[in-house]
């Protein structure tokens, strides 16, 4: 989350350098902002591929402790080697419309909800509602990714099945339905500490782009 809340502001920096007309073009003056804060967390998500191995331990630790006992962690990356990534398509395709989601719910609820055009200047309440709104969508919107996500990396890592075929199997066993097992749980566990970390994160990243702007402010007057 450090990656993702830390380098979501820096691409969407860049795209506000050097893409904002583009954005504007397409979306309008007013929508180009949420769009802009969405695609640089979707574009951070899919860069969060990078620490997969990390994320596929923890899920097999918890799902499948077998696999892992009585291995240490360098023995565990030497034996696997690029096994670690395995699904790293798929966790691409669960974290792109997630973070999507995160980012662009919030800044919707920020721009649409309270009338913000500078979300820097949002209060901590409104920070939270946002926050809200962006948890709630993110998780939602991921949940069948997640599912699939899950079900790759729990499996043994001799298991040759596919996500295509694990997706068909729980169609064809479970139904549709299946993609959001355990949904409701998720945004009541999950969803309360992405808010919570959310909320202070973009609040604390505002108030640090107040004082930058601040002190910009103060160095163009003292020029003069």
């Amino acid at each position: 989350r450090v990656y993702k809340f830390g380098g979501q502001p820096v691409v969407k920096d860049f795209f506000s350098a050097n893409a904002k007309g583009g954005f504007t073009a397409v979306f309008g003056e007013r929508s180009s902002t949420a769009w802009m804060h969405a695609c640089a967390g979707s574009v951070v998500g899919v860069g969060e591929v990078v620490l997969l191995p990390l994320d596929v331990l923890k899920i097999r630790a918890q799902t499948n402790p077998e696999t892992l006992r009585g291995k240490g962690l360098i023995q565990l990356f030497w034996n696997e080697g690029s096994g670690l990534y395995r699904g790293a398509g798929w966790t691409a395709v669960r974290n792109a419309p997630g973070s999507f989601a995160l980012f662009g719910g919030s800044a919707f609820v920020k721009d649409y909800v309270f009338g913000l055009r500078d979300y820097s200047k949002a209060t901590f309440f409104q920070t939270s509602c946002a926050s809200v709104g962006g948890a709630v969508a993110s998780i939602t919107v991921a949940a069948p990714m997640d599912v699939v996500k899950t079900r790759i990396q729990s499996r043994a890592h001799d298991d040759p099945k596919s996500g295509a075929r694990i997706i068909a199997e729980l169609v064809a066993k479970e139904g549709f339905g299946a993609f959001f097992k355990g949904l409701t749980p998720k945004l009541l566990t999950v969803g309360p500490k992405l808010v919570f970390s959310f909320t202070i994160a973009q609040y604390l990243i505002a108030i640090t782009d107040r004082f930058a702007e601040g002190k910009e402010a103060t160095h163009a007057w003292g020029g003069r």
